[in-house]
């Protein structure tokens, strides 16, 4: 049973931003290292409670990308779990997998482009049936030097699961240095002010949505999937360290955190939400 929905559309707002940045003729590498953490919070249809740890590393060449990222689940009072087995954790590690390319060119002054292919597996053990491909196209159009307005679309194949949806956003001085910055889009919307030159204050709101395949031998259920979507809000810093090293903080605070469990058919068996809590978030770019 085949249904609608988006793989993992967190990289979604990562290339609405490379739409936003100019095209570069000269080789170069980015690296960039996150570290996330959302404390634990109550499961609803239970007393059972989770905390999550994501880290993520990626490596970009020119139009290449490799990306791997692994979330680490620490449970509590497994037994009052509204699924599981009531003795086991219901699942401890997920591990994500990443190989893309991407293009971006200018057209004239107001217009350049940016394309996104992706093939991507998520999953807890076993890779079978967790692979997902995206695809993005998007122009830009830009007017004058504070306002640009990104369209395109967006379009996923997973086993389970497939979507086609349009792609708009909206940047006011995204490429300043000074003064005030506003990105409007989905998922993926802040605003900033530039206290100087190096940092950037910002305050904004985060969509993820994400596709595990389940293991064979899970007690969630075997072989199926989960499908988690979480909204957070967000507000940080961002500091250029040296032109080619920036580090950025923030403090997260979820506003909605929802999984529904697949069997291995794609058919629902059940959803769930957990309750809000805070977090931080840590990230180095390293550019050369």
């Amino acid at each position: 049973m085949k249904r609608l929905m988006i793989t993992v559309i967190c990289f979604f707002g990562l290339t609405l931003q490379g739409a936003q940045t100019p095209p570069s003729k000269k080789e170069k590498t980015t690296v960039n290292v996150e570290s996330s953490y959302i404390e634990d919070a109550e499961v609803s249809g239970g007393e059972g409670r989770v905390s999550v740890i994501k880290n993520h590393l990626q490596i970009e060449h020119n139009d290449i990308s490799l990306g791997y990222s692994h979330w680490k689940f620490d449970w509590d009072n497994v037994a009052s779990l509204p699924f599981g087995d009531g003795f086991h954790s219901p699942i401890t590690d997920i591990h994500s997998l990443q190989a893309a390319l991407q293009k971006r060119g200018s057209i004239n002054d107001e217009w350049s482009y940016f394309t996104f292919l992706s093939l991507k597996s998520t999953f807890e053990k076993e890779m079978e049936d967790s692979y997902g491909v995206n695809l993005l196209g998007l122009a830009s159009y830009r007017i004058g030097e504070d306002h640009s307005f990104q369209m395109g679309g967006f379009a996923n194949y997973h086993p389970t699961k497939s979507l086609v949806l349009p792609a708009i956003s909206y940047a006011y001085r995204e490429r300043s240095k000074e003064g005030w910055q506003l990105i409007l889009g989905f998922p993926k919307t802040h605003i900033g002010y530039h206290i100087d030159q190096k940092s950037l204050l910002r305050v904004g709101v985060i969509f993820s949505q994400t596709l595990v395949r389940l293991s064979d031998d899970s007690v969630i259920e075997k072989s199926g999937y989960v499908e988690a979507k979480d909204t957070l809000s967000n507000i940080g810093i961002t500091h250029q360290l040296i032109p080619s090293l920036s580090l950025s903080a923030d403090v997260l605070y979820t506003l909605k955190r929802e999984f529904t469990i697949y069997d291995a058919n794609a058919n629902e068996m059940q959803s769930h939400t957990i309750k809000n809590g805070f977090g931080g978030n840590v990230k180095m770019i390293y550019r050369f």
